[in-house]
């Protein structure tokens, strides 16, 4: 029979039984597939211990009945030495009890030492008739006959979002390391690939320390019925129950049922189904558990941005020839997700088509006539990069226009992020960012370099879409745009 047959023929809760076996006084067999198999023989014994255990026989003594090293003659007669001895001291308590009372004592004149003394007597009398007090009921299963739980679902779920927001960090982390933009990375692909870690790694945590971080940081630490460490498969098999039991596997509506289902297991003081064959250490719950785990949080963030904004920073820095500036457009607009039309530029800054890579570009021409993409104007001095300037003007067009702000972005990030002195954290970069995709004239300042948009127009309109469309009814119109980056001496 399975294990819910045998709960249910036996009335006793799975969580004991497993306890049971935990101790040696239950050793069923298992299938080929793992499960285990009751017999009729396991029920008897089941209800043999069940019936001794609520007679108040210790699991020890149990053990010893097993082995044979003990006789349930002998065993009985210990439990009714100690019942008797329980008996009597609940006689007298009784007994005293029952003459203070007919003493007629008050509180402020009671002399409880001869009260004291009378309950400290090595004998009573036999218990006179009428006691008042009612026996107690059947004692049911102690409730240390099974392996211990966790049922605080905060523990549990702050436990787990921790895992994964060091997980989801670690490999941002690594992508922005390996030269990747994190932004660029679909949510899902990443949703999948931390749990695909956690799914391997987490198995070995427990197998080594029996913990994770996000459970350390909680104060709980998993093992095995009998106190040994989980094997690494017991761990991957314990993780794999989880994302089915637990979060149903990410599937819609169905997660939510599941996390309901597992919501409810904690609330009724009811083992995971993934954790039957786990016993959970819990520390006491401290304060300072809550300021370290938000804390951890913070640095792993902190570390998060720190690669990040490490990531965008180009690879040439300080000082750059034209040379070294058309090396980070390059690898800027890579990092942006920017094609400019399969075009790159090459060591003398000019526009140059990429090699076939057999990648697929749009192709289109610049709305300012000058081909597929803009040029760049340099300003060297002694060998330096000290101005770059992109500029153009169109006269009397009927064509709506926008400004190239890519090339714009790129080259911001390519030359003005390069400097020693050029503001480290993105905050400021997303600041340049923003001022370019507005499409307003302004001037910012990025450490030594000054970055300015200056735009000369007449008889256009700018639309909401970024469009500057020509007026209607106007014969002669005229746009020009420049956008330069300066270096301050």
């Amino acid at each position: 029979m399975t294990s819910k047959e045998m709960e249910a023929r036996s009335g006793v809760p799975r969580a004991n039984i497993r306890y049971y076996e935990a101790e040696g006084l239950l050793t069923p067999a298992r299938a080929k597939n793992g499960y285990r198999e009751y017999s009729e023989e396991d029920l008897a014994l089941l209800e043999k211990i069940k019936l001794l255990r609520r007679l108040g026989v210790g699991v020890e003594e149990l053990k010893a009945l097993r082995a044979g090293s003990a006789s349930l003659p002998d065993v009985l007669d210990h439990r009714l030495a100690e019942l008797g001895g329980q008996r009597d001291t609940l006689a007298r308590v009784e007994q005293v009890c029952g003459n203070l009372r007919q003493a007629g004592e008050t509180f402020d004149t009671l002399d409880a030492g001869q009260y004291l003394a009378a309950l400290d007597a090595p004998a009573l009398p036999q218990p006179g008739e009428g006691a008042w007090w009612k026996a107690p009921a059947v004692p049911p299963l102690p409730e240390s006959d099974a392996l211990p739980i966790c049922t605080s679902i905060p523990r549990r779920l702050f436990a787990r979002l921790f895992d994964e927001l060091l997980t989801s960090m670690l490999l941002i982390a690594a992508l922005a390391l390996a030269g990747h933009n994190p932004a660029l990375v679909n949510n899902t692909l990443l949703g999948l690939a931390v749990q695909l870690v956690i799914l391997f790694v987490e198995p070995l945590l427990i197998h080594l320390s029996g913990t994770t971080p996000g459970k350390a940081l909680l104060g709980l630490r998993l093992e095995g019925p009998g106190g040994e460490k989980l094997t690494y498969v017991e761990g991957f098999t314990r993780h794999l129950l989880m994302l089915w039991g637990g979060v149903g596997l990410g599937i819609p509506i169905w997660s939510w049922v599941q996390m309901f289902r597992s919501a409810k297991r904690c609330m009724d003081g009811e083992p995971q189904p993934w954790d039957v064959d786990v016993a959970y250490e819990t520390r006491p719950f401290r304060l300072r558990r809550l300021a370290a785990i938000a804390a951890a949080a913070g640095l792993i963030l902190l570390a998060g941005e720190t690669a990040n904004a490490w990531s965008q920073l180009p690879p040439n820095r300080g000082e750059l020839t034209v040379a070294e500036f058309a090396e980070n457009f390059n690898r800027q607009a890579d990092y942006m997700d920017m094609d400019f039309s399969g075009q790159r530029l090459d060591e003398t800054g000019t526009w140059e088509d990429r090699p076939y890579d057999g990648a697929l570009y749009l192709t289109a021409f610049s709305d300012w006539g000058t081909g597929k993409n803009v040029p760049f104007a340099y300003t060297v001095e002694d060998g330096r990069l000290t101005k770059l300037t992109l500029s153009a003007e169109m006269r009397n067009t009927e064509e709506w226009l926008s400004l190239p702000t890519g090339e714009m972005a790129v080259a911001a990030a390519s030359f003005a992020w390069a400097r020693k002195d050029a503001p480290f954290w993105p905050k400021e970069r997303r600041a340049l960012l923003a001022a370019l995709d507005g499409g307003e004239p302004f001037a910012l300042r990025h450490g030594d370099a000054v970055v300015s948009l200056d735009i000369d127009q007449e008889g256009f309109r700018n639309t909401d879409m970024g469009f500057m469309i020509p007026e209607e009814g106007r014969e002669e119109n005229r746009i020009a745009f420049t956008f330069t980056i300066t270096l301050e001496e």
